[in-house]
């Protein structure tokens, strides 16, 4: 029997709709992978349910037990480097892409330097990758002066002593890396690195601040494997554990049969220190590489 249809408690955070049966794979898609296979796959079925209206059809869930870690390892780590403080931009530098339904973005350039109209003047806000049938929307891009570009994400919460082991730092590289493939493959220029920014929104500013995450031949080669990865997984199982599960939307509106903790909100319970390899934190600056 066809599962009722489950709308989601609010709208997904992923792109804007793509058309019915497409088979593109969002940064959303493959940091929901990297948590839980399982996930991914009920979040995708979700999404086409909320998005034609449909009931949710099949069973939900992949049978046989579920994983004890995530089936990819994780991305490149150790070079890596924290600011605190506001995002710095400069004076040759532009803004020429800006994602037209965000809201509460920060306005980070003067109206002389933000050229974003003119490009979603011309071409559709969500950014497609038809080499590796990727698409997504990045917050900002920014163009350098030296004409390097910069994808952005933006993160309302704060970064601060422990944000890494709270909130999953992985997770935002892993957007971070999927968001200067689809620049790279717009623009034809491929980025040196990305940046997550914590805007502190909740706070007074003093913990606002930023991450670089470089772009490189192995960032590269990990993004593409781990596509080919998701591809290839028939079964897409889950990973059930005390650092997914609190935070997992599909567990959140009651999809998953795989659940082993309670759903405790997307601030509740994150990675443990040292899940996935993670360095710890030691505060501002560099991250050590070894």
């Amino acid at each position: 029997m066809a599962s009722p249809l489950v709308a989601p408690l609010s709208a997904p955070s992923v792109p804007s709709p793509l058309p019915p049966g497409n088979n593109h794979l969002s940064p959303h898609d493959i940091v929901t992978y990297f948590r839980c296979p399982q996930e991914m796959e009920i979040h995708r079925r979700q999404r086409e349910s909320w998005r034609s209206g449909r009931p949710l059809g099949g069973i939900l869930g992949a049978p046989g037990p579920g994983l004890l870690r995530s089936p990819l390892p994780p991305p490149p780590l150790d070079h890596l480097v924290v600011f605190q403080g506001r995002l710095d931009v400069f004076s040759g530098d532009t803004l020429i892409y800006e994602d037209p339904d965000e809201r509460n973005l920060p306005i980070l350039f003067p109206p002389a330097q933000n050229h974003a109209h003119a490009f979603l003047h011309d071409h559709a806000p969500l950014l497609h990758d038809p080499a590796w049938d990727l698409a997504g929307r990045p917050d900002l891009v920014i163009r350098r002066r030296d004409g390097s570009l910069v994808p952005v994400e933006y993160k309302e919460t704060h970064l601060w002593e422990r944000y890494h082991e709270v909130h999953g730092r992985v997770f935002d590289v892993i957007q971070a890396l999927a968001e200067c493939r689809l620049v790279e493959a717009t623009w034809q220029v491929r980025p040196r690195m990305g940046i997550v920014y914590y805007g502190d929104t909740q706070g007074d500013g003093t913990r606002e601040g930023w991450m670089e995450i470089p772009y490189g031949d192995r960032e590269r080669g990990w993004l593409e494997h781990a596509l080919t990865q998701i591809r290839k997984d028939p079964e897409r199982r889950p990973v059930p554990s005390d650092h997914t599960c609190p935070t997992c939307e599909v567990n959140r509106d009651g999809l998953c049969p795989s659940a082993k903790f309670r759903y405790e909100g997307l601030r509740g319970a994150g990675p443990r220190p040292g899940a996935y390899g993670i360095p710890p934190w030691r505060g501002p600056g560099r991250f050590p590489s070894s």
